[in-house]
């Protein structure tokens, strides 16, 4: 009875250490498969799944914009209007009008789902800072200067800009790479046309150089001095500012 028990005792045994030997191998390949499926990860793919289908993803069935920092602060300076040339009268510089601009991505994405993906931006922004924001934004800047006698001149405008980061929170209708949410942290970049305080406007001249007062206003002004070279700041822009806090970490899900 002992010898007949012990032996049972033993078989079974063994089978509970094949059975658990095969649990073991089974969550060591979900183990493995979840650590493939968090491996994975491509920002662009995930934006653009929220306007259409992706290999690998298909088409998201809801993205939602989470803004955490704005940003205020002024852009680089660049020409606006045209060069002009001043000869026997000073010339006043009048409104100057920028070229419009759209939106800026710092995740890649087409054209036309940048635009789409817009309006779930612009939605948030305005709720969060109450703030307008828009794909496309051109800016219109009064500027008084003055370009002496026989003098080039143009203006340039550093314009007013903003910056938002947040994280694009994309929901799958089924698991994607293992997950049903995942994340995406852009930074977009526009123009702020309300905020034309902390835009800079300048106009340069210099000297009309001979053969310039020779072609532009036909040869006059051979003996008058042009004055020197100059820049005069018309407006000068505000320190940068924020609001919002930025994002501590970037989890995926």
């Amino acid at each position: 009875m002992n010898t007949l028990f012990t032996g049972r005792k033993r078989r079974s045994a063994a089978v509970a250490v094949t059975g658990m030997a095969m649990l073991g191998g089974m969550f060591a390949g979900i183990g493995t498969a979840n650590a493939a499926d968090d491996n994975w990860y491509d920002q662009s793919a995930l934006l653009t799944s929220c306007q259409q289908n992706v290999d690998g993803l298909g088409k998201a069935d809801r993205c939602r914009f989470e803004p955490a920092k704005r940003e205020i602060f002024t852009g680089p300076a660049r020409q606006v209007g045209p060069t002009v040339h001043a000869c026997a009268t000073k010339i006043t510089l009048g409104r100057q009008t920028t070229s419009g601009r759209t939106e800026e991505n710092s995740i890649g994405v087409s054209v036309g789902v940048e635009a789409g993906l817009s309006k779930v931006f612009s939605a948030s922004i305005q709720t969060t800072y109450n703030h307008t924001w828009s794909y496309s934004t051109s800016e219109t800047t009064e500027i008084g200067g003055e370009v002496p006698e026989y003098s080039v001149g143009y203006a340039t405008l550093a314009p007013a800009m903003q910056r938002v980061t947040g994280r694009m929170v994309i929901n799958y209708p089924k698991r994607r790479h293992g997950h049903y949410l995942w994340y995406a942290y852009p930074t977009l970049t526009q123009y702020d046309p309300d905020e034309m305080q902390y835009s800079t406007t300048t106009v340069y001249s210099r000297p009309m150089t001979a053969q310039e007062r020779q072609s532009m206003c036909n040869g006059a002004g051979g003996t008058v001095s042009a004055p020197p070279a100059t820049h005069t700041t018309i407006h000068l822009a505000q320190p940068p500012t924020s609001q919002g806090a930025g994002l501590s970490g970037r989890p995926r899900n």
